[in-house]
């Protein structure tokens, strides 16, 4: 038999084999959807689940488990929004990282246990060079993991927030050399959005690209800025006019909250180019110090006042990653992650109705070392103290760790229930 034929074989058996532990998995969240407990059972015995980095963040798997799948297929979710007094909150599927066991079965077990505490969206975000070759053809070993954590959701009919990286924060993400001004650049994307859309469609709620713009425009020289800007108006208006976009789809541009919020140099009016901007929190602030955790009521109120005083029509503003360390490396502790979510969930009381999304970071804690190599992305000094504090702080923004629930996430799952 041809070597072609043998990977071909071997990339469609291991699909099949990861579709039937999605579906072993959902059917498991499914029977603890009420509960507040978010640890699910596996096919084989396992460590708790924060002995699983993030879902929406890591790489693997083989093959293809929903290609050429219509958004027709899966249309009709619930709309974005739902009640006046309702809020779109997910919850990224973090984990710790086990190297002895499957990443892509790990990822599936967040994913389900993330369903199960009551997120109703499930927010990912993947660089670009991590979906694609340079040509624009899929990469299907992430596509595939990607297929698998989703497919939870799309059995409840949940929704998916899709960020694609153009920009991993101050780094390129690209997957191809050279700029961003060239054709060939442009139909790399335009594939990449196909395949998104062809895939997702229907229960796609939000489409973003990103990510943290800002932080790769602080470093850029002109003519870089130019392209990007060029670039990402091309990108939005592919995916705004795309054939296969929902009417609940909503196209976004991620920059940091800190940037919507009156911090940085940033051009907003420029960015603000699609459907809503979607703010990435970050707990540090300048030279790597913790924000005090009252701080983040303050932080949204100056984003929305400052979304809602760019010209044209008034677009709302969407969360992500919101979330807070313990660890008292860094000068936190469980009470003041505590003390952070109380603080959000009051200044999203009164304004509800201004944002489009809310997506938690995260279900678990997360390994030291992921942290450490996704701390080189955000700009800055790249040795001494920046990273190293930034990499404590993102590995103990999750809502559990070691097994046992933060006090945070009661906070969490009442405003939940509070937002339906």
């Amino acid at each position: 038999m041809r070597p072609f034929f043998v990977a071909h074989f071997a990339l469609l058996y291991a699909a099949v084999v990861l579709r039937q532990l999605v579906v072993v998995l959902a059917t498991l969240g499914a029977t603890f959807a009420a509960c507040t407990s978010v640890e699910v059972a596996e096919p084989d015995p396992s460590p708790p689940l924060q002995e699983g980095g993030a879902a929406g963040q890591t790489s693997g798997g083989a093959g293809s488990v929903q290609a050429g799948m219509s958004s027709r297929g899966d249309e009709d979710p619930s709309s974005s929004g739902g009640d006046p007094g309702s809020l779109e909150l997910g919850i990224w599927p973090t984990f710790v990282n086990d190297p002895n066991r499957s990443r892509d079965v790990q990822a599936v077990s967040a994913s389900v246990a993330a369903l199960s505490a009551g997120s109703s969206s499930l927010p990912i975000f993947e660089r670009w060079d991590a979906l694609t070759f340079a040509s624009g053809a899929p990469l299907n070993a992430t596509w595939s993991r990607l297929d698998a954590t989703v497919e939870p959701y799309r059995a409840r009919r949940g929704k998916l927030t899709l960020c694609i990286g153009i920009v991993d924060r101050a780094v390129p993400a690209w997957p191809f050399g050279g700029g961003l001004d060239s054709d060939s650049a442009r139909s790399a994307m335009e594939q990449t959005v196909d395949e998104a859309l062809s895939r997702y469609g229907g229960m796609l709620a939000h489409l973003c690209f990103g990510y943290e713009l800002d932080r790769y425009w602080a470093g850029a020289t002109t003519a870089e800025r130019e392209q990007l800007l060029s670039f990402l108006k091309q990108a939005v208006k592919y995916a705004s006019s795309h054939p296969l976009r929902s009417t609940r789809t909503a196209i976004g541009v991620a920059l940091s909250l800190g940037a919507l919020s009156g911090e940085g140099d940033v051009p907003l009016a420029e960015l603000n180019v699609a459907d809503e901007l979607l703010g990435v929190y970050d707990p540090l602030g300048e030279g790597a110090e913790l924000k005090a955790p009252e701080a983040v009521g303050d932080e949204v109120v100056a984003a929305l006042e400052t979304v809602a005083s760019l010209p044209g029509a008034r677009v709302p503003l969407g969360l992500l990653e919101v979330g807070y360390p313990s660890a008292e490396s860094v000068g936190s502790s469980d009470a003041a992650q505590l003390a952070y979510f109380q603080a959000l969930f009051t200044a999203l009381d009164e304004r509800r109705d201004q944002l489009s999304l809310v997506s938690v970071f995260g279900l678990g804690d997360r390994a030291a070392a992921e942290c450490e190599a996704e701390a080189t992305v955000f700009g800055g000094s790249g040795t001494g103290v920046v990273p190293v504090a930034r990499a404590a702080a993102r590995g103990s923004m999750g809502l559990r760790a070691e097994g046992a629930d933060k006090p945070a996430l009661a906070e969490v799952l009442a405003a939940i229930a509070r937002y339906r």
